[in-house]
């Protein structure tokens, strides 16, 4: 039996770390790897959104299915009606649990072909709970994922997986700029006849650098502080337009 050679390990993630991007190594369960680029999203004052690059290799002739997921949590979503037909009021507030804050999935084919349908936003609505005697009817899972499509947060892509006859895939998948810090994480599953025959993860780190990290920390940590500058801006910037539409009110 060959030595493991720890020169060679460290020499390959060495060249990971230097590639900026997570490198994960085939597991002898399921001989999916896996490499994201870049391996950690920093938000700072101009980001606007940005894509992860991953890449790797499944056994010949699988389906590729990835998905980049955020926690689970609960949430609380104010419900809005008509009042006699005319007015538009908030009617209470509509609680539901189990809901993903971020669900992205790219596929090598349509899931229903693939046998990936438990892997994409109908199996996220199916999971989401509301409470009892809140639905009056409506399929809130349903409006919920609508609304998060819209805001970018959730999306499901037919098709927007490459992949190779010899295993090789490749996916771009762009990331929302309506990111919240956090963990989160990037799967992939290799499907063979509607099969999950394996599955690699790597986590995704999105933190705040720059001027929204102070301004965080400002918030989080020395919140009197925080809450005078807030104060001084407003201030400065009501008089700041006060004397601008003066000035043109003048001419």
């Amino acid at each position: 039996m060959r030595a493991f050679a720890p020169s060679r390990f460290l020499a390959a993630a060495a060249l990971c770390l230097a590639l900026g991007g997570i490198c994960l190594p085939a597991r002898a369960d399921d001989a999916v790897s896996l490499t994201v680029k870049p391996g950690d999203i920093n938000i700072s004052a101009a980001y606007t959104g940005t894509v992860l690059h991953v890449e790797g290799r499944a056994p010949a002739g699988s389906a590729i299915v990835a998905r980049f997921t955020g926690d689970s949590g609960n949430l609380a979503l104010r419900q809005k009606g008509k009042v006699f037909g005319l007015l538009w009021m908030n009617l209470g507030t509509v609680h539901l649990d189990n809901v993903p804050s971020v669900c992205l999935v790219a596929a090598s084919g349509q899931l229903s072909d693939i046998g990936g349908l438990p892997l994409g936003l109908e199996a996220v609505r199916g999971g989401i709970k509301t409470h009892e005697g809140q639905n009056d009817g409506i399929d809130l899972p349903a409006e919920l994922i609508k609304l998060k499509e819209h805001d970018g947060l959730y999306r499901e892509a037919a098709e927007g997986v490459s992949v190779k006859p010899d295993g090789e895939f490749a996916v771009d998948m762009p990331i929302p700029s309506r990111m919240s810090p956090g963990a989160y994480s990037l799967d992939v599953f290799a499907l063979r006849n509607g099969v999950v025959e394996g599955r690699v993860a790597a986590p995704v780190t999105v933190k705040l650098v720059g001027m929204p990290a102070w301004i965080d920390h400002m918030a989080t940590q020395q919140s009197l502080l925080y809450g005078i500058l807030s104060t001084l801006v407003a201030i400065f910037g009501g008089l700041l337009i006060g004397l601008v539409c003066q000035g043109r009110g003048a001419h």
